[in-house]
Parts: structure tokens; sequence; C-alpha cells
């Protein structure tokens, strides 16, 4: 790991910024939110066609848009909102451990990237899978292919999931960063490690409010998103080809695609989010300006001579493979400030200039 790289500064930020931030680092590692993300989105994408494609299949058999029609629609819409909603966390594991590895090392493999998370499917399909509803409701709804709608399974059931999974994932958000970054173990018999619900605890508790109040301004952004970007598709198809109605093809690719493509830009900023709340809370940016600089000046091999001594002794914490690396801390008023290119020679050296905020 390069202790005294890194393309980001490491300070905290408003959410408006970590918004900002998140378009940077789209536009600079594309990879990580097109072949990452969607290669752990596909299978998600594919069972939902098999589960829904029922429905705007029976739309579109209909002559005419009547009232049974609004009603498959509206019961389309709102179980493929749920799915993404569930499935994200999962599908987004491969652009965490990506951004995790691109944002401080150098340039991440996806084949390593996928070994690596590979390792670690059976954690994230039960907590992220299991436990928080992913799996289950999407086996729910096998048994609702080609069923006729239902009051409660089919429009408050829904609603009523997305309440939970919101009352969960606002009280902890950063659960699956714990899982592909700090490799934190679901349980252990030894006092020394610190297990998944330990380390939630520790991160979350201190946060409790703030996580709420930026977990609610991201849904209702990634909402209003989604709104855009399948408004946009329509348009754009109805410049070209003078359709402007919501058909077989609007309901089948349109719906998900703007869906997923806000729920790869939700996970940046989710991972941002989770950089952020070990700045704010554990004085990160002092911690790794000073590792940085011991690297600088020991070496690496000394500092990794010394955390395997101490791994022996059983006195370290779990191992924190991407734990990022301490940055170069350019003035907070600039653009400059959030990356730092790699063309440039100033991005090669250790700057340890640390911005203290209250």
């Amino acid at each position: 790991m390069q202790l005294d790289r890194t393309h980001i500064a490491i300070r905290v930020r408003s959410l408006s910024e970590i918004g900002d931030l998140a378009l940077l680092m789209i536009r600079r590692y594309p990879v990580a939110v097109t072949r990452a993300f969607f290669a752990g989105a596909l299978p998600w994408i594919v069972i939902n066609a098999v589960l829904l494609s029922f429905l705007p299949l029976q739309i579109a058999a209909d002559e005419f848009f009547t009232d049974d029609s609004a009603s498959d629609l509206i019961r389309y819409v709102s179980w493929m909102m749920v799915l993404v909603v569930l499935q994200t966390p999962l599908a987004g594991a491969f652009s965490t451990y990506y951004l995790g590895q691109a944002v401080f090392e150098q340039k991440p493999t996806l084949r390593h990237t996928f070994a690596e998370v590979w390792k670690l499917r059976w954690p994230l399909l039960w907590v992220l899978g299991v436990k928080r509803l992913a799996i289950p409701t999407t086996l729910l709804l096998i048994f609702r292919i080609g069923t006729d709608a239902d009051v409660f399974i089919d429009f408050m059931l829904p609603w009523l999931i997305v309440i939970l999974a919101a009352v969960v994932r606002s009280n902890r958000p950063f659960v699956p960063e714990m899982i592909v970054l700090e490799r934190c173990p679901l349980r252990s018999k030894s006092q020394h490690v610190i297990t998944l619900s330990r380390r939630s605890k520790g991160l979350h508790t201190p946060m409790a409010s703030e996580l709420g109040g930026r977990f609610l301004t991201v849904a209702g952004t990634s909402f209003v998103l989604v709104c855009s970007v399948y408004y946009s598709l329509i348009w754009v198809r109805g410049i070209a080809t003078s359709n402007w109605s919501t058909d077989l093809l609007a309901m089948m690719v349109f719906i998900p695609l703007a869906l997923w493509t806000v729920a790869a830009f939700s996970v940046v900023v989710r991972l941002l989010g989770y950089l952020d709340a070990r700045i704010r809370l554990e004085g990160w940016e002092v911690e790794l300006a000073i590792r940085a600089e011991a690297i600088r000046q020991f070496g690496e091999d000394a500092m990794n001579a010394q955390a395997a001594s101490l791994r022996r002794s059983g006195l370290s914490q779990p191992s924190t493979p991407n734990k990022p690396a301490a940055s170069p801390t350019p003035a907070a008023d600039t653009l400059e400030a959030l990356l730092v290119s790699d063309n440039e020679p100033e991005a090669n050296e250790t700057a340890i200039e640390v911005e203290v905020r209250p």
C-alpha cells in the first residue's frame, strides 16, 4: 500500500463536498462504476427481470391502458425499486473494493478485485443478503410470478420493506465497507479481535443523528436522480423516434437502467461518507500523515516489520488492508484539493500538511 501517496485529500468534508468528490472519482475511476459495479449488479439484473418481466408483458398485451394496467405498472415499479435498493450493497462490493484500492494504491486489477471479494462471499451474503432482506425478498417474489395483484403484498409490503431498510441503513450505513475494506469478522473467540458488531457500534453510534440526516438527504436526492435519468432516456428516445410512451422498452430497460445507474453513484457516495466518518471520529488525517512520514523516513519494510511484531505479540487490532494513505492536503476551497493528478510531480511526494478542523 502506498501510504505516502493518495489521490484524495484526507480531510473533513460536508455532504455537498462528498457529492462533488463522488462525481470527480467517477470521472477518474470509470472502471469502478461501470465494469466493477455492473459485474456485481448483472446477476441481480437478470434475476429481477425473470421475477418481474411478466408485469410489463401483461401491460404491453393490453389493447388499452386500463385500471389493471395501471395497477400492474405500480406493482412493477414498486417491486423493482425495492429490489434494487436492497441489492445495491451486495452489487457494489466489487466497486467498493476497487475504489478502496485505487484511491490509496496505484492500479488495481479487476481480476484481483474479484478474487479478494470472492473470499468474503459468505459474510457478504449473510449480512448484506440475508439479514438486510435482499435474498428473502427475492425469494418471496418467486412465489408471486404470474399471480394477480394483492393489496397488502404488492402495494403495502414493498413500502414497509423500504422503511425497514431505511431505518437499518440510516443507523448502520458503513457495514459493507467494514466487511470489504476492514475485513472485520462476524465473530471471534479472541477479545483482541474487533468483530463486525463491535466495529459497527463504535463507528456509527457517535454519529447516529448526523448519519440519519445524511441518509435522508441522499435518499431524497437519489429519488430525484432516478426520475431525471429515466425521463432523460424517454426524452432522448422521443427526440430520435417520436415515441414518448411508457412502452415495453421503457419498462424493462429504462426503469432498471435508471435505478442501477443511481445505485452505482450511491455506492461511491457511501464510501466517501465512510472515509469522512473515520476522519471525524478517529483523527485519520493526523494518523495517516504521521504514518506516511514514518515510511518516508524509515522505509515501508521497517513499518511492515513493526506491524508484524505487534501482530505476533497479540497487541494489534484487526488489519485494515485498505486503510487510506496520508495525502497531500491542498487548500480546501479549490477544486484541486479534491483530487491529486498523477501527472503532477507533487503527487509523487508526501506533503505532510494536515488540515485540522474543529
